[in-house]
């Protein structure tokens, strides 16, 4: 009898383990599961790493108070197509435009809303335009990306102008009755230059056809002996130099182009 009731103690005690491993194993906290997450990689650009005189020489041209195009120029490095980011500053916000230009035959040029319309058809159009920045993505047997300044301006009589970067100053009485003007820091230029180029490139750009005279400013990356070139859409002239260190001045027709070169 003593021996039964020590087996039923004992066989009492395994019972409880067994209901406490039981309790335990169901209220125990499972395993944290540790989701992994992937961050995604950004594009990293390398802007404006090729030679400037491999560049293509692009413009940005006024068409109308809507209107911008886009055009490219000349090639020097064989591309198929470029992918355009053009971003520009409307008041106090930042707007953009996004597309492909084939270039299969050039000069290529893509025209651009300064706006947006919707499905239906209504469009708003975009005030107080800056400009801002064009980021080109050229696409070939090598690609190659660029990036420059551009600077939009609604006239109303003025005669005195100056680029995005304050480098390129221009003024003329002949200017005044464009009522639409860019310049744009063109990451290369057309033809060839005689001498080493010594300065951005500069285009200056209407909805109008320009003429006449201006007294032209540009600084130059170096000091030296320095001459201003303009180009009048298929030859670089040469204008008349005088220099204060860095700043190059002339006065010059007003073109479609225009740089500083040193001997």
């Amino acid at each position: 009898m003593k021996n039964q009731k020590v087996i039923a103690g004992i066989v009492a005690v395994l019972v409880l383990l067994g209901v406490g491993v039981g309790v335990y194993s169901t209220t125990r906290k499972p395993a944290e599961v540790v989701e992994e997450t992937t961050k995604k990689k950004k594009t990293v650009r390398n802007y404006n790493v090729i030679d400037v005189d491999e560049r293509p020489y692009v413009k940005i041209v006024p068409v109308d108070a809507r209107n911008i195009s886009i055009v490219v120029d000349t090639l020097k490095k064989p591309a198929a197509t470029v992918d355009y980011e053009l971003e520009y500053q409307t008041g106090t916000l930042v707007q953009g435009a996004f597309g492909q230009i084939e270039l299969t035959s050039v000069p290529a040029t893509e025209k651009i809303l300064l706006g947006s319309c919707s499905a239906g058809g209504s469009c708003t159009y975009h005030e107080d335009i800056k400009g801002g920045e064009l980021r080109a993505f050229f696409e070939g047997s090598e690609e190659f990306d660029l990036k420059s300044d551009w600077k939009y301006i609604e006239n109303d009589g003025e005669t005195a102008f100056t680029s995005k970067d304050a480098f390129f100053q221009i003024e003329s009485k002949d200017l005044a009755s464009a009522n639409l003007l860019v310049i744009y820091n063109s990451p290369g230029y057309p033809g060839e230059l005689e001498g080493t180029l010594a300065s951005e490139i500069y285009s200056l750009t209407s909805n109008r056809l320009l003429s006449g005279s201006a007294e032209l400013t540009i600084r130059a990356k170096q000091e030296g002996t320095l001459t201003i070139m303009g180009w009048d859409g298929s030859k670089w002239q040469q204008f008349e130099t005088t220099t204060d260190g860095k700043a190059a001045t002339a006065t010059v027709e007003l073109m479609e182009a225009y740089v500083v070169v040193t001997e």
